[in-house]
């Protein structure tokens, strides 16, 4: 039930793996955990349209990481 996964800070993290299992479509792990504040820049453009100038601003008034 446990996975390791290699994480670009962390070395090897143990995870826990999918529970369910079929035989001709196996769980893919492709990503690591995120650190905090790792994609917040992404959702802010895709799901609000904030613009870069925008997000930045929220950074220097850290608003957010």
């Amino acid at each position: 039930m446990l996975r390791e996964i290699p994480h670009p800070l962390s070395g090897t993290l143990r995870i826990i793996a999918n529970p369910v299992r079929f035989s001709d479509t196996p769980v893919e792990y492709g990503r690591w955990p995120p650190l905090l504040g790792e994609h917040t820049a992404e959702v802010l453009r895709e799901m609000l349209a904030m613009s870069d100038a925008e997000i930045e601003a929220l950074r220097q008034e850290k608003v957010i990481a």
